[in-house]
């Protein structure tokens, strides 16, 4: 590709304002800034238990689903290469140094690749399962194995140095000031002096009924569990805790000392990371359960829901800028979501990626095409059809769009031609109008909807109330069909 290159002489004061300028004006702008589109989609199948986090390196995608490590790449989001162990699977997010990809895999091996082509570059044989990700500290690589860990050489494999926890580590390390922590089975916080292979301490922290990867946070290890959030101290004192209004849904996220704590009430929650107070400052709310871990950056928070919905908002005024209905491939159009949102929301290079319980791999960007307008579809009632009149009728269509998604608050209805109340669910993609009691004559709805890059759509369907038109059977006690008789001589 021939490259054209214009050459500018500016005197060397000039030369230095119109750098300083461009260099304030590059740092003030933001990458992500929304309504977003659909840059790619990649369907991997169900698991709503995947908490893994994609890594994004290189032009690639890397990200564990199934069981299978899969490499995509990040443009088109086509499948470069795949990578599961025989009679194993792998167990853990990628992890990169350099040209290589690390992963761990559930019979106790840690496998190297080829970032490129997915060839192994080594394995490692450990204790145990290595069931939890693995960690870059400088240039060590860091494995919890069973109650094992293990500091490797990236390069060749080679141990530097084995220690042992008093419980098989759940999640971890995550590591701060050449300290590693897990939080282990037995519902403790344990630490590894990273730089000397030692065990330095263990902690007890209350957990509930779920509980998430920890987070360093500036001398604290923050774990959150249940409707509780705790801050341990480097020392291992549990130096506060926060009892959150509702149930945590995923781990927390710090930001600038600042901890966001998603909620299954819809709120994500602020804390001051050292002390754990509540931070008055933007509310995060919808009305949907929150349960992925949020990405915060670049002005904007993006946080995934329980039932499939795509939130960001503006960090600024929390006010919600965007919203994408996820859609699984084989569901309905105006069928809500069988699987939420439950794995990190992940923030690169001015791109967004979800990975959802229903296994799509979304890449959401600014630039991504949308040509196209929301699809109108399962009209109520049925275009055409006949129903008795004076019978209660509610109509109803579903709209979806799979580029930029449905803006809610474009969603416009007439009825016979006067302007109709309608309700748009974002999460089923359905909208309702008002029901009212048919007169005679022919009914006709339309309504119209508009996407974020204001492509717009509509869709129009009439039917017919006619007070000849015998109702519906009816289903009888014992599961008969009875059908309603219009009284002799009417």
């Amino acid at each position: 590709m021939q490259r054209n290159t214009l050459l500018v002489l500016v005197a060397p004061a000039a030369l230095l304002m119109l750098l300083s300028a461009l260099g304030q004006e590059a740092k003030a702008a933001p990458d992500i800034v929304p309504p977003l589109s659909t840059q790619w989609a990649f369907s991997l199948g169900e698991d709503e238990s995947n908490l893994k986090r994609p890594l994004i390196q290189d032009g690639r995608v890397y990200v564990t689903h199934q069981g299978v490590l899969r490499c995509l790449d990040n443009i088109t989001g086509a499948e470069q290469w795949n990578f599961s162990p025989e009679n194993a699977a792998v167990t853990t997010s990628a992890v990169s140094w350099r040209d290589i990809i690390v992963v761990g895999a559930a019979n106790a091996t840690v496998y190297a690749l080829d970032a490129a082509t997915g060839d192994p570059v080594w394995e490692r044989i450990c204790a145990g399962s290595v069931s939890s990700s693995p960690a870059l500290l400088d240039d060590i690589l860091l494995v919890g194995a069973g109650n094992m860990v293990y500091a490797l050489s990236p390069e060749s494999g080679d141990a530097t140095w084995i220690c042992s926890l008093t419980s098989p580590a759940e999640f971890g390390p995550v590591c701060d000031r050449g300290m590693a922590y897990f939080l282990c089975q037995d519902d403790t916080i344990q630490c590894v002096d990273a730089t000397q292979g030692r065990y330095r301490w263990t902690s007890r922290v209350v957990t509930g009924p779920r509980t998430f990867p920890p987070t360093v946070a500036r001398q604290r290890v923050v774990v959150a569990s249940g409707h509780r959030v705790h801050g341990v101290a480097r020392t291992g004192v549990v130096a506060w805790t926060a009892d959150m209004p509702a149930g945590v849904g995923a781990a927390p996220v710090l930001v600038d000392d600042i901890l966001y704590v998603p909620c299954v009430d819809g709120r994500i929650y602020t804390l001051y990371a050292r002390s754990g107070a509540p931070r008055h400052h933007v509310t995060y709310q919808v009305d949907h359960p929150l349960t992925s871990s949020p990405a915060v950056t670049d002005g904007i928070v993006a946080v995934g829901t329980g039932d499939g919905l795509f939130y960001v908002f503006d960090a600024g005024s929390g006010q919600v800028s965007w919203i994408y209905r996820c859609r699984e491939p084989d569901q309905l159009p105006n069928e809500g979501a069988r699987h939420g949102i439950y794995a990190p929301i992940v923030a690169s290079e001015g791109s967004l990626y979800c990975l959802t319980g229903g296994g799509n791999l979304y890449r959401f960007t600014a630039s991504a095409h949308d040509g196209g307008g929301p699809v109108f579809g399962d009209f109520e009632p049925e275009p055409g059809s006949a129903k008795p009149s004076g019978q209660y009728t509610v109509p109803t269509c579903s709209i979806t769009d799979d580029g930029s998604g449905v803006d809610p608050a474009s969603v416009v209805a007439w009825l016979n031609g006067s302007p109709a109340l309608v309700a748009f669910d974002i999460a089923t993609g359905v909208a309702t109008l008002p029901g009212a009691v048919l007169a005679d004559g022919s009914h006709v709805v339309k309504v119209t909807a508009r996407d974020f890059r204001g492509n717009e759509g509509s869709a129009e369907w009439s039917f017919l109330a006619d007070a000849s038109v015998l109702p519906a059977p009816e289903r009888g006690a014992a599961g008969q069909t009875r059908m309603q008789r219009r009284p002799m001589g009417r």
